[in-house]
């Protein structure tokens, strides 16, 4: 069932409900309200779902690339240290030590950066597809507004002319 008839759905419950003779507030069953939300919960679409998914997973990738990036750069040093004590040229080992190490560098800022680009593209699509149900659902609720504004109009008009009414035969 999809969300704008769940609302409609809870809106009619809302309108069907008794009220209290006393403080105006209405008497619903909980058992129904809770079912309703229930199935509003269930019809939340997979694109929010989603955006939530992704987000973890961003994180998820941004962690593993970090992690990544700092096991490449320690093996990176370990090797840097391992050459330098195991040959007589110190100078030829210190440059490829810092030649892993800036590798191993640029290699992880690139992984980084292809883990935001996919996060990003992935929430730019869940944002849209957000944004256009909440301009739906907006929709829907200024409609359901100026129906019901159009109701107590009605309602307002017919005590005034029986006011008018009994005024009269007085």
């Amino acid at each position: 069932m999809e969300l704008l008839e769940l609302i409609a759905r809870l809106e009619a419950l809302v309108v069907q409900a008794r009220r209290l003779p006393v403080g105006g507030n209405l008497v619903i069953e909980r058992r129904l309200i809770l079912d309703l939300i229930d199935q509003i919960r269930l019809a939340v679409p997979e694109s929010v779902r989603q955006a939530a998914q992704v987000m973890e997973q961003r994180e998820q990738l941004l962690r593993d690339a970090k992690e990544h990036g700092q096991a490449v750069i320690a093996e990176a040093e370990r090797q840097r240290a391992q050459l330098v004590s195991e040959t007589a040229v110190v100078q030829g080992a210190e440059k490829r030590s810092q030649g892993i190490i800036m590798d191993a560098e640029a290699r992880a800022r690139q992984t980084i950066a292809d883990a935001d680009a996919t996060a990003a593209a992935h929430l730019s699509e869940a944002a849209e597809a957000a944004a256009s149900q909440l301009q739906d659902a907006d929709q829907y609720a200024v409609a359901v507004i100026e129906r019901l504004q159009a109701d107590i109009r009605s309602v307002l008009e017919a005590l005034d002319r029986s006011s008018d009414t009994l005024r009269q035969s007085r």
